[in-house]
């Protein structure tokens, strides 16, 4: 997991870290702060490391044209990369995968799109997940790339989706973690992103 100077390093990450370990104990998480080339690619390809979780931005982390791509090798290689929420993340994506994803706001209650929840972990959802925050980022459900699914949504804006590239999976959950309302939910969606 991302630990470096573009998130909230005091609150954020230590309580999604927690999260993420949260009824699966023998998960480890690893934390990494830089995003310099060598760094970056030693974290990238350890063999131990198949999903990649990027934390709330808090501003636009500085990241070179050769760590993207070494991005979407390893995504495409296989591995899962997942996305929490706020408009820098998607902006983020964006920029490394050429997605052309817009943003939206939508009140929730969120629902589980069972079209495309079957057969994925994301099928072990609550039918409804409850908007936990004003800060709850969601985008346009028609921007998603072709192989993009909604997992969650409501009136055309989604809050989680996973979009297939190569042999790999881009995740994004639209939640931040930054309050405990509502936050047992938003863990069962972490950890059904985490699981694809």
């Amino acid at each position: 997991m991302y630990a470096g100077l573009a998130v909230d390093n005091k609150h954020e990450t230590g309580f999604i870290a927690k999260e993420i370990r949260k009824h699966n104990y023998q998960t480890m998480v690893r934390l990494f702060t830089s995003l310099d080339d060598a760094t970056f690619r030693a974290v990238l390809w350890d063999q131990a490391v198949h999903c990649l979780v990027w934390p709330p931005f808090v501003r636009y982390p500085g990241i070179s044209e050769t760590a993207k791509t070494d991005l979407r090798a390893y995504t495409a290689a296989g591995n899962n990369v997942v996305f929490l929420g706020n408009y820098v993340a998607v902006q983020f994506m964006n920029d490394v995968y050429g997605f052309q994803l817009t943003d939206d706001y939508q009140n929730g209650p969120y629902y589980r799109n069972d079209r495309n929840v079957r057969n994925t972990p994301f099928q072990y959802l609550p039918s409804r997940v409850e908007q936990a925050s004003i800060e709850t980022y969601a985008v346009k459900s028609r921007s998603l790339p072709p192989g993009g699914k909604s997992m969650l949504d409501t009136l055309g804006a989604t809050v989680a989706f996973v979009i297939r590239y190569d042999l790999g999976t881009v995740c994004y959950i639209g939640y931040n973690y930054n309050t405990p309302f509502h936050a047992d939910q938003w863990t069962r969606v972490l950890h059904c992103a985490i699981d694809m």
